[in-house]
């Protein structure tokens, strides 16, 4: 099986593990891979391309270093997101659709989106993991969303999802007082699907493909044994149609006898009378 990887950008990196599975990377550790405008469009490409491949199963994300991802990289908040210049009304508009078509390609994605969280968590790379199949984290992960500190509003659909994974009132702890959750709080919450021991999390992924080919042999059996039903059934109506047409044929041939030997009858009738 061959594995090729490619630099989207300096900060980003795919990996196609294989034609069914790809890695996307993280790759800003000097800077907790904090996501940059160029990051936003790169993971979009990404999750729209991967979308459109018919062989790719699972993609999954994960962060190079330390962090999985400390957000949005609020160095310079307008480069995060545009390049418009001393337009801030223009700035502020781009970034919106930038993040808004981000944030749809994980809404659209329709391939199993898997997380290896592999150390903190901030912000929009915090929201954004409601909107995965499912998250596997390192013991070492904590998750943040510090909206309150930085004046921001919540992002991601975090507002919807993370009441309805959580309940309401643990999610305003989250999303409203900058609460911060260790691994285990994450997973007793349901942010997070299971909670791998640091030096364990290669073994993770290599039990989290196992899960994903489990569940697809599973799928497999279930469509071969419904196909199988359908195999039969339409045997069955093909039986049935055939003995019907051969019945119908049979009677048709007797009818035609009989029609025969009326008529020899009545023939047989007239040269008698003659």
């Amino acid at each position: 099986m061959s594995v090729s990887s490619r630099m989207l950008t300096e900060q980003l990196q795919l990996v196609k593990k294989s034609p069914s599975h790809w890695e996307l990377i993280l790759n800003r550790p000097d800077k907790y891979n904090a996501i940059t405008g160029d990051m936003y469009d790169g993971i979009t490409q990404v999750l729209n391309e991967a979308a459109q491949d018919p062989d790719l199963v699972l993609l999954s994300v994960t962060g190079r270093g330390k962090f999985y991802s400390s957000g949005t990289d609020l160095s310079d908040p307008a480069k995060a997101f545009t390049s418009t210049g001393d337009d801030i009304e223009g700035a502020i508009e781009q970034g919106k659709i930038r993040l808004k078509n981000f944030i749809e390609s994980f809404i659209n994605f329709p391939k199993i989106l898997i997380s290896f969280v592999n150390g903190p968590a901030v912000g929009i790379s915090v929201t954004t993991l409601g909107l995965f199949d499912g998250v596997y984290a390192s013991s070492a992960s904590t998750f943040v969303l510090p909206f309150t500190r930085t004046a921001l509003s919540a992002e991601g659909c975090s507002s919807y999802v993370f009441p309805s994974l959580m309940g309401a009132l643990q999610a305003k702890e989250i999303l409203l007082f900058d609460r911060k959750l260790t691994a285990q709080e994450a997973q007793q919450r349901g942010l997070v699907t299971q909670v791998i021991q640091e030096r364990s999390l290669l073994d993770g992924k290599a039990l989290i493909q196992k899960w994903y080919i489990d569940k697809l042999k599973e799928v497999n059996e279930e469509e071969l044994n419904t196909l199988k039903r359908r195999w039969i059934e339409v045997m069955s109506e093909s039986f049935i149609i055939n003995n019907l047409t051969n019945h119908f044929s049979f009677v048709m041939s007797c009818m035609k006898r009989l029609a025969f030997v009326r008529i020899v009858g009545q023939l047989s009738s007239c040269f008698y009378h003659l």
